[in-house]
Order: structure tokens, then C-alpha cells, then sequence
């Protein structure tokens, strides 16, 4: 294979990254939108979907094998970029399940939806009138919390495809080391529905929705998916970084 070739075929590997990463973070976005609106026929859409970012990711092993059989030997850059892309896909391929997971808890909570089941619609008037009770935790203010951690999700995922697309060393180093704003909201999404799940609340808002419950475990399922895209985002920088710069990274820890 003469360098010319190989460069085209490293281009289109390249181009077959970018469009999975478009995949995932389209199916992210109709999946948090499903969550937000209760559409099934969008969820059921995720879910099909679901089947092309795994056929992409099966083309892009494959393409990558064939490179590796074919071109050798390889050195430098070329070789750290075949030898990170099966981790990046997987990476971008369980993303991908993680939203088929999403529209999947959204079709489970459609039987226990009642005709006031909260949506996500922002209030503003209710936000901004002087006195509003700010501090309480309700159904809607953990779905409104779903849809801010859902959004910093899409955020470094976006980010994190830009950073690959770029070859950008420095947003990929503060993606992967300053992933914390994703774990915040996840924590803060957390720690609303663990406290509406115990005692205190559970009880009378089982005595007013039997079915309360049951959703909020579907939501705190909805939670964990969308806290594990930035953990995926950030080994695509750790393996991005590699490619770039040629070094193994540790990330840093608060005890550094």
C-alpha cells in the first residue's frame, strides 16, 4: 500500500469516527428529547437507530484490522491512531447504547405516566417571582435536573468530537482532566432522588401517586446513562492524547 493510499484510507477511518460521533450525539439529543416531551414514536426511533451505530462501529474494527494486516510496518502517529480507534469506537458505541437505553427506560415509565405526569417545561415566571419556594424537590425539578445533566453530556460529547476532529491536544487535556461538571449535576440529580425515594417523601407521595416510585427508579436509571457519556468522553481524550503526543497518561487525582 503506497503512503498516498494509505493516507486516503486513514482520512476515511478518520471520516467514519466523526460520523459515528454524530450518530451518538443525535441519538443522545432525540433520547433526551423523548424524555422531556414523552414522545414514544421518537424513543422507538432511538431504539432502531440503535442497530446503525453498532453496523458503523463493526465497519470501523474491521477497517482498522484490515490497515493493521496490510500496512506494515507502521510507526509514529499512524500507529497510535489504529491502535486508539477500537477503543474510541467502543467508546462512541456504548454512548450509543446508553441513549437506546434512555428511550428504553422512557417506554417503560409510559404505563405509569398519569395525565399530570410532569414534563420538562421551564417556568420562567415561577423562577423569577420573589418568594418561590426554590429549595423543594419535586418530580419536576428532578426531570428539569435530568435535562441540565443531559445537556453538559451532550456538551463534552460535542466537545470531545471537536477536540478529535481537530487534533486539539488542549481541549482534550480539559475535557479529560475537568470532567467534574458532569458528575456534579449527576450528584445533585442523585441525591433529589434518593431523598424523594426515602421514608419522608416516599410515603405520602405514595399515597398520592402509587406509581411515583417506579418512575423515579427509571429516572435514577435515565441518571447513571447519562453520567456514564462523560466517562466515555473522557477515556476518547485519554486515547486522543495518546495519539497526538505519544505518551501514556495517569489522570490527576485531589491527592496529587
Amino acid at each position: 500500500m503506497t503512503r498516498a493510499t494509505l493516507d486516503k484510507e486513514l482520512k476515511l477511518l478518520d471520516e467514519q469516527i466523526l460520523r459515528l460521533g454524530q450518530m451518538v450525539d443525535d441519538a443522545l439529543g432525540q433520547a433526551l428529547e423523548a424524555l422531556a416531551t414523552g414522545d414514544l414514536a421518537k424513543c422507538s426511533l432511538v431504539i432502531e437507530n440503535d442497530n446503525l451505530i453498532d453496523s458503523l462501529r463493526a465497519a470501523i474494527e474491521e477497517h482498522t484490522v484490515r490497515l493493521l494486516t496490510l500496512q506494515q510496518p507502521l510507526g509514529g502517529r499512524d500507529l497510535r491512531f489504529l491502535a486508539s480507534t477500537l477503543s474510541i469506537a467502543g467508546d462512541l458505541e456504548r454512548t450509543g447504547d446508553g441513549a437506546a437505553g434512555i428511550a428504553q427506560n422512557v417506554l417503560r415509565m409510559a404505563p405509569l405516566r398519569g395525565e399530570t405526569m410532569p414534563h420538562v417545561t421551564v417556568d420562567k415566571a415561577a423562577k423569577t417571582e420573589p418568594g418561590a419556594n426554590h429549595g423543594e424537590i419535586t418530580e419536576q425539578s428532578i426531570m428539569d435536573g435530568l435535562q441540565d445533566l443531559g445537556k453538559e453530556a451532550r456538551r463534552v460529547l460535542q466537545g470531545t468530537m471537536k477536540a478529535f476532529k481537530d487534533r486539539d491536544a488542549h481541549a482534550a487535556r480539559y475535557i479529560w482532566e475537568e470532567d467534574d461538571v458532569v458528575d456534579v449535576r449527576y450528584h445533585l440529580v442523585r441525591h433529589d432522588l434518593m431523598a424523594m425515594l426515602s421514608g419522608a417523601r416516599a410515603i405520602p407521595a405514595l399515597q398520592s401517586d402509587s406509581l411515583i416510585l417506579q418512575r423515579l427508579t427509571y429516572l435514577l436509571w435515565i441518571a447513571h446513562k447519562l453520567e456514564r457519556v462523560g466517562d466515555h468522553c473522557s477515556n476518547i481524550c485519554e486515547r486522543l492524547l495518546f495519539i497526538i503526543e505519544g505518551e501514556a497518561y495517569n489522570r490527576p487525582t485531589s491527592e496529587q
